[in-house]
């Protein structure tokens, strides 16, 4: 929602929201004739206010369109609950507010879709000591796997252990531990001063002798973690898991423009309210509100003396540290309780979870890092056992219909919420795409083993990104797949048998003998040679059902 748009028009119906609400226009009555008795309710220009926030009566149909703003545009973030309520509550105020934020965030389609279920991590916790200045601990890590957007597919996420403020980077995929040295300079250094110690994974950029050197000049201590330790370096695997979750958001249909709102990401991760430390990291690190997304009356100016400044910020960093203690403490005594069943009804509607499986050598949906994370929503038919449920799927659904329950999520909301369909067939493995056509034919010699291979154009992909698969692997796949060449003319297209082979020159142990295709191209006067790699089976399984 464009505010700085649509600003007259919203104050226009909110006027006349006030005047048709008998109780508030009653308070607006008495503020404008001095009668009012409470005081913390003041008018302007036919405006109520309650302790400074803008009054918006509690029928009014300006709150749906408040909370679409606040929540689910690129500053909103489809962020939780307790971060929507912070950043509604700091310009806006009606009765219940709370209760009717809280069920919208819950009855968020595109979150229900996009965010995992919470559960509680095993083992105990194991916190970090508290920093005690802001910037001079820090952690990094790397979010890989991206789509490639502008040339980059790589987002570097620094975090100051303190303050809790990000900044996040983007990378090309062949980046060098000495690039990643002078984004860091350019974005940390440069800003905040150079860090006293650094928490980071085992990543090869982190354990090159060019980054460690780098930093054992300047004092700066380096302390790794394991591949995935949540106790030495989970803060910044949180920090990752929010960004992703922005950007599956707000990309997931456009997944190769996510570089575009990496810094409307940054904004909203340092001015959303933090639990832990009790207030936003831009605050922490600039000493004030970060500004709103609308203003409807002037801050006073205030010019406190150095003095006061100082001992507000001494303050403002003790009361910072008890809050991280206390939430530190909360984390862990939350963190070592047991796991809780879960228990859906007959009738009930669920998400079903499908988790990506990263296979970089995938050409088909090049990559799912930013895809939905749950299909649906399905009924639940029946309880099998303890812990799987029978779901009521599509009728050409070709997948087995009873999942374990913890592949399953609540959904919250009417039935007017988009449906995310399931594929079409699933394996033990995840999703396996559809074949469309095939493009040619060929055989290769692998030892002393002959193997005739198709080029199949899969559906909903470019013909140049079709792929070789072994024939007999698709006749068992896809037992109702006509595996003929399929030769496309300018004015239509036939079926046709492959032609006699014709060997080519032979390569690593594997020789490969392409099939005529020259009455597909009359204008090729002898068919195509091509040189001889190893190729391996590129069959699709983009996903794997959550464990």
């Amino acid at each position: 929602m464009a505010w700085s748009e649509t600003q007259p028009m919203f104050l226009q119906e909110l006027k006349h929201d006030i005047a048709t609400d008998e109780y508030w226009k009653q308070q607006l009555q008495d503020c404008e004739l001095g009668n009012n008795q409470n005081p913390h309710i003041s008018s302007k220009d036919q405006l109520l206010f309650w302790k400074g926030r803008l009054v918006i009566p509690q029928q009014s149909p300006l709150i749906s369109k408040i909370l679409e703003a606040y929540h689910c545009s690129p500053i909103g973030g489809h962020s939780g609950i307790a971060r929507t309520i912070s950043r509604v509550k700091a310009e806006f105020y009606w009765p219940k507010m709370k209760e009717q934020i809280h069920k919208f965030v819950q009855h968020c389609s595109i979150c229900q879709q996009a965010k995992y279920a919470a559960v509680q991590p095993a083992g105990l916790l194991q916190p970090l000591p508290i920093p005690s200045q802001i910037w001079e601990d820090i952690s990094m890590d790397f979010i890989t796997g991206l789509p490639v957007s502008k040339g980059f597919t790589v987002i570097l996420v620094i975090v100051d252990r303190l303050s809790k403020y990000a900044h996040f980077q983007p990378l090309k995929a062949d980046y060098t531990s000495t690039q990643v040295a002078d984004l860091f300079c350019n974005t940390v250094v440069g800003l905040h001063g150079m860090p006293k110690s650094i928490v980071s994974d085992r990543d090869k950029t982190f354990t090159s002798k060019f980054w460690q050197q780098l930093f054992k000049l300047q004092g700066t201590t380096l302390a790794m973690s394991t591949a995935y330790h949540p106790q030495s370096d989970g803060q910044t695997e949180a920090v990752n898991k929010a960004l992703e979750l922005y950007l599956r958001c707000f990309t997931s249909q456009s997944p190769k423009n996510w570089v575009n709102f990496l810094p409307w990401a940054e904004y909203w991760y340092n001015t959303s309210f933090h639990h832990s430390i009790g207030m936003t990291p831009f605050k922490v690190v600039y000493g004030r509100d970060p500004p709103g997304l609308l203003r409807y009356q002037p801050s006073p100016s205030d010019n406190p003396s150095v003095k006061d400044s100082l001992l507000a910020r001494d303050a403002l960093l003790n009361k910072l540290k008890e809050n991280l203690f206390r939430a530190q403490q909360y984390m862990k005594h939350q963190a070592d309780k047991k796991r809780i069943e879960k228990h859906f009804q007959i009738g009930d509607k669920v998400w079903v979870k499908l988790k990506p499986y990263r296979q970089h050598s995938v050409q088909l949906r090049q990559n799912q890092k930013l895809s939905m994370r749950y299909f649906g929503p399905f009924t639940i038919l029946a309880k099998i056992g303890s812990v799987a449920y029978k779901l009521l799927l599509p009728v050409n659904a070709k997948i087995h219909p009873i999942f374990h329950v913890s592949q399953l999520k609540e959904f919250k909301g009417d039935d007017t919420a988009t449906t995310i369909p399931l594929p079409l067939l699933i394996d033990e493995e995840g999703i396996m795409l559809q074949p469309l056509q095939v493009l040619n034919r060929r055989t290769i010699l692998k030892g002393e083993q002959l193997i005739p291979q198709v080029l199949v154009q899969w559906s909903g992909q470019e013909v140049s990104e079709a792929t070789w698969e072994n024939a007999e692997d698709m006749s068992h796949l896809y037992p109702n797949f006509n595996l003929e060449v399929k030769v496309i003319f300018n004015g239509g297209s036939i079926v046709m048998d492959p032609e006699e082979n014709i060997p080519l020159q032979a390569e690593n142990d594997e020789l490969v003998i392409e099939e005529g295709h020259v009455a597909a191209f009359p204008e090729n006067a002898l068919l195509r040679r091509s040189i001889c790699t190893k190729r391996t089976n590129t069959r699709l399984r983009d996903f794997v059902q959550g464990k």
